[in-house]
């Protein structure tokens, strides 16, 4: 019936598929279609003009729309080792993939909301924080896996490079994260009298929410867990030093 309904969507314009799944306006900007350009144009049209099959629509759409989501109890199960790179992978879509259409989007809006000016500035921030995230914080914990597993031949040594490192000190940091806020509160005030105006707020409100979801991933399992680990590790260092 779904796939039914997709190539239904080649007779109706652009503005149309766009304004019933607003999804559906990023599958079509990655395959190099953007929704405003030609809004009015019927979707078949656009297809046959830049040499697009519905199948490879069809499953573009399908992709967009049916992201999957791991649970909190799925995630909970999930060794640091594991979560460490589901962290990583949710990091290089948010890069790779949400920012840069939001970016796009917010480029080709000619309304004064002080998005243009504000969200590069959160971008580079954003960016800043993950690479120092993943530079040290995953890196420790990628240290201690291995020191517990057995597989860190001069652990001490290696520690020393976290000397001034404190995994509790990023955790407490990471609760009073709010890094959207001022973005949110302009969204908030955005008029939604136009496609654009719409799928803008949505992407953002979107994206808003996958980082409250991965802020939560962080701070209710990803953290407790690297605190746990490097607990064990401290205590098999003690013993350790008693040996030697």
């Amino acid at each position: 019936m779904k796939r039914l309904f997709l190539y239904m969507v080649f007779e109706k314009t652009i503005g149309q598929v766009v304004n019933e799944n607003y999804v559906y306006a990023r599958a079509l900007h990655y395959l190099g279609v953007d929704f405003f350009e030609a809004p009015d144009k019927k979707l078949n049209e656009v297809c046959k003009e830049r040499g697009l099959s519905k199948q490879r629509v069809i499953k573009s759409f399908y992709l967009f729309d049916s992201c999957h989501r791991f649970s909190f109890r799925e995630l909970e199960k999930y060794p640091i080792e594991l979560l460490t790179e589901y962290l990583k992978h949710t990091h290089h879509l948010f890069i790779k993939d949400k920012l840069p259409y939001i970016i796009h989007l917010v480029k080709k809006w000619d309304q004064q909301s002080g998005l243009k000016d504000l969200l590069p500035e959160f971008v580079e921030d954003f960016i800043k924080h993950i690479y120092e995230e993943e530079d040290t914080t995953f890196k420790y914990i990628a240290l201690l896996s291995d020191i517990k597993n057995g597989h860190e031949k001069a652990p001490f040594s290696k520690l020393l490079e976290f000397e001034n490192y404190s995994l509790e000190a990023e955790y407490e940091e990471h609760q009073d994260d709010d890094e959207l806020g001022a973005i949110r509160e302009i969204v908030a005030n955005i008029s939604s009298d136009c496609l654009h105006s719409q799928v803008l707020i949505h992407e953002i409100q979107a994206f808003d929410r996958e980082m409250i979801y991965h802020a939560e991933i962080e701070n209710n399992i990803f953290f407790p867990k690297a605190l746990q680990l490097e607990e064990q590790v401290s205590k098999k260092l003690k013993v350790l030093s008693t040996l030697n």
